[in-house]
């Protein structure tokens, strides 16, 4: 029973913020699916790598049941709609997998690895997740998932490009040689039995030969497939559904155009049975595989005699099918196929159930009264019998009218665990610390608080799973439903991340304290070595209450760098919430200690006021502003109406020119202030498809992908003289200490001889890269381009960064500065 159970656990995706009603076709589409107990596993890195055009041909097209292990959460990359970095970011791409899966019809895996950040080699990659335990999840995701052929995205060689990528495909063939011998991981089997797969195949690309389509003509290790056909069901082409999957990466700027026709792909052998034509040649793909052939007739049957403007006609039929899948020889295809079954009935019935919320964020031990919601929109009888809330169970013994609302008030305890994605619950480096073996590979575990609904319908009974939801009108939007979260008594949001002193005066601080409980009766403030007024906070409040209080922190003779921490009751640590809310997702919340960093950095400066161009979306603004500097963000209108020399600096945000469309038409009104004296600093922009102009500075360079991903890269003074180096602060290598995930990205590889880059260094066995900051002096003024990567540096409170960008800032353009 340990091992049905888990695999229940493992077969759901997520929750959607309300039910998704299934139309007549839909359920068509759906029973033709169940048809098909195949399973297929795609396999790559990162959110965003999958083949959508393959998960959805096979999922859609084929009726295969289809899902994709991402080995990480994207934590590392960066993000184009807003300034989520690290968990946050890793949340944020989670959720837009989910959304893909959901627009696609697959599932989601996931492994313990985090992303940290660009690798070069497959080996630094396994040395910091360690290989045998990122193995050991994909091996353990094998044996759960069951699947009869493994697909990998990338080739298990250097053409992977990404470290990660090359990682990626190297685990899933060593997985798949030891995933059925039960001497590999037997700690495991405790769960699970071991499984071989019958193949395992490279999603090949003309990306990596552009005479694949010949090779493949006529090279039997390969098999080809048209993913682009098109279901009358879904109306829509397979590639077309890919399209609007694909789309939903969006802090990646993955939206696509829309895809139609003919698409080929290319499956390349790696490892087992080589298929004969056909990626599932040999492999039975009838219920007749698991001693169920009268399953297969009896789909047939009920296909047949489906009436797509009355799906509740096949009740009847649906419930004998239902009463004889016990006959599935095999536990986890038994209760995926009594799953599918069971949410197809529901479906047939036109029911809708939701349990709703007044509140969006609740406490632990809170007493509760929630609204359960029903409706039955069909002739057939269904019996409302209990609602179970974490053991809190509701009797309800209520037999549902045709066609008619019905609702009833539910009194609950809320439970004790706040809404923390579980993977955050223990910090990690390169790996996040999952303890329990069941929740691992996991998507999400009880990501809201939820409630199981049993049913009764037509002397069967079955088990809902509802998530709690608050639940309004806009005059605007319509109906807007939104999930409910359980949040600890009290969260506190500071107004800052960093306080950089430069001196000793004082500076203050704004906590937002905000209480949904009234437990909370004080707050301590612990800054080691620090002076800081109020140190405590007492708290007069009946719960709902928020307020901003005001800190003022001071360094003292024996001040070091040290973090403010915010104690609760003189006990616990406050944690600070933040909403990962966008429009494609659904919402998220993720907590953590509610502190700040205190710096002292021996910083000085020139000028007081900068200008900066937002780009895909940083903190560098606010950075700069703790620096001491006043910033002011431009827009179009300012930059080309204003007279722009009372700026000391204007810095362009990042991937600006990929994302501003007007920056380009600027560059006349930039290059005039940069000649009468100002300095114009753009930060790293991709040299993709989006990038909006290559002509940005006074001179000529190109943006490359080169990069220095070794955080601790020795730095090469490479122009010792060079007024960056040494105004207003006297940069040593000390400066280039402690530094975060990376040196730069997107470095110039080929600029012009009028540009200094006064600053080297690169990953072992690399040549130096000097591109990753070109100063080019124009007139009275001087053109920066940087790759440095400040965006991570400065959140992260390095002392260096922070000092290296005042000198930037701080630039002079003296001719006597000229260097040789």
């Amino acid at each position: 029973m340990k091992k049905l159970s888990l695999f229940i656990f493992l077969i759901s995706v997520g929750f959607a913020f309300g039910q998704k009603d299934l139309s007549g076709g839909e359920i068509l589409h759906e029973l033709k699916k169940l048809q098909n107990p195949t399973r297929v596993l795609y396999l790559a890195a990162h959110p965003d790598d999958e083949n959508t055009r393959m998960i959805s041909w096979l999922d859609n097209g084929k009726g295969v049941r289809t899902a994709y292990l991402s080995l990480t959460r994207g934590d590392g990359g960066q993000n184009l709609i807003g300034t989520e970095l690290g968990n946050k970011l890793g949340v944020l791409r989670s959720q837009e997998l989910m959304q893909a899966r959901k627009t696609d019809g697959g599932e989601q895996f996931f492994s313990r690895a985090i992303d940290f950040g660009y690798s070069k080699t497959a080996d630094e990659t396994m040395e910091k997740w360690g290989e045998e335990e990122i193995l050991s999840d994909v091996v353990w995701v094998i044996r759960t998932y069951r699947p009869d052929v493994i697909i990998t995205r990338f080739p298990p060689d250097s053409r992977g490009g990404h470290g990660h990528h090359t990682a990626s495909a190297m685990l899933g063939i060593e997985a798949f040689k030891i995933a059925g011998d039960p001497k590999s991981f037997p700690e495991q089997l405790e769960f699970v039995e071991p499984w071989q797969p019958k193949r395992i195949y490279w999603n090949a690309s003309n990306w990596w030969n552009k005479d694949l389509d010949k090779i493949a003509a006529t090279d039997d290790n390969y098999v080809t497939v048209d993913v682009g056909g098109y279901n009358a069901l879904l109306g829509a082409s397979y590639n077309e559904i890919a399209s609007y999957s694909r789309t939903q990466h969006k802090s990646q700027g993955f939206g696509v155009s829309v895809a139609r026709g003919s698409t080929i792909e290319y499956l390349q052998y790696l490892e087992g049975d080589k298929a004969d034509g056909d990626i599932f040649s040999g492999i039975n793909q009838t219920w007749e595989r698991y001693d169920f052939k009268t399953g297969d007739k009896k789909l047939a049957s009920i296909l047949e005699n489906y009436d797509v403007t009355n799906p509740s006609a096949s009740l009847p039929a649906l419930f004998e099918l239902l009463a004889e899948a016990d006959k599935i020889n095999d536990a986890s295809q038994k209760e995926y196929f009594k799953k599918q079954l069971n949410e197809i009935i529901v479906a047939s019935l036109g029911w809708h159930a939701e349990l709703l919320s007044d509140d969006l964020y609740l406490t632990p031990g809170e007493d509760v009264s929630w609204t359960l919601e029903a409706i039955n929109r069909s002739a057939q009888e269904v019996r409302l019998k209990s609602l179970d809330y974490e053991g809190q169970k509701t009797d309800l013994s209520e037999a549902l009218s045709a066609n008619e609302n019905w609702s009833k008030e539910i009194n609950v305890k809320v439970a004790e665990e706040i809404s923390q994605p579980y993977w955050l619950n223990n910090p990690g480096q390169n790996l996040f610390t999952i303890n329990d073996q069941k929740l691992r590979g996991k998507a999400e575990y009880k990501p809201l608080p939820q409630a199981r609904l049993t049913v009764d319908i037509d002397g069967h009974s079955y088990d809902l799973t509802l998530p709690i939801l608050n639940k309004h009108s806009d005059r605007v939007e319509g109906e807007i439903i939104e999930p409910v979260f359980v949040v600890p008594q009290i969260v506190v949001t500071p107004n800052l991340e960093n306080m950089i002193f430069v001196n000793d005066e004082p500076q203050q601080l704004v906590l937002g304290v905000r209480t949904f409980g009234k437990e909370v009766k004080s707050l301590q403030i612990i800054a080691q070595s620090w002076n800081v007024e109020p140190s405590e906070i007492k708290l007069d409040t009946e719960g709902g209450d928020f307020q901003n209080v005001v800190l003022t922190v001071s360094p003292t003779d024996k001040s070091a760098n040290d973090a403010l921490r915010i104690q609760i009751n003189g006990e616990g640590e406050a944690l600070n919430l933040t909403e990962i809310k966008y429009s494609h997702i659904d919402d998220r919340v993720v907590f953590e200690p509610a502190q700040v960093n205190l710096i002292k950095v021996d910083l000085k400066k020139d000028g007081d006021l900068i200008g900066y161009i937002p780009g895909a979306g940083d903190k560098v603004a606010e950075a700069i502003e703790l620096m001491g500097y006043k910033v002011e963000t431009l827009t179009k209108d300012e930059i080309m109406m204003n007279d722009l020399s009372k700026y000391k600096s204007i810095v362009a945000g990042i991937r600006a020119y990929n994302t501003q469309e007007w920056l380009p038409l600027a560059k006349d009104k930039l290059m005039n202030y940069v000649q009468n004296g100002g300095n114009y600093i753009v930060q790293y922009n991709t040299s993709s498809r989006d990038l909006l102009s290559d002509d940005i500075g006074p001179y000529p360079f190109e943006i490359s992908r080169d990069r220095v991903t070794e955080e601790d890269a020795k730095v090469e003074f490479t122009r010792a003289k060079n007024p960056v180096l040494n105004s207003p602060n006297k940069l040593t290598d000390k400066d280039f200490e402690n530094w975060v995930q990376e040196r730069g990205l997107y470095f110039s590889n080929k600029w012009d001889d009028k540009y200094e880059t006064p600053i080297g260094w690169h990953d072992k066995g690399e040549p130096m890269r000097e591109g990753g900051l070109l100063i080019g002096n124009y007139g009275k003024g001087a053109f920066m381009y940087t790759g440095i990567s400040f965006f991570r540096e400065l959140p992260a409170g390095v002392p260096g960064a922070y000092r290296l960008l005042a000198n930037l800032l701080s630039y002079q353009n003296k001719a006597d500065n000229e260097q040789q």
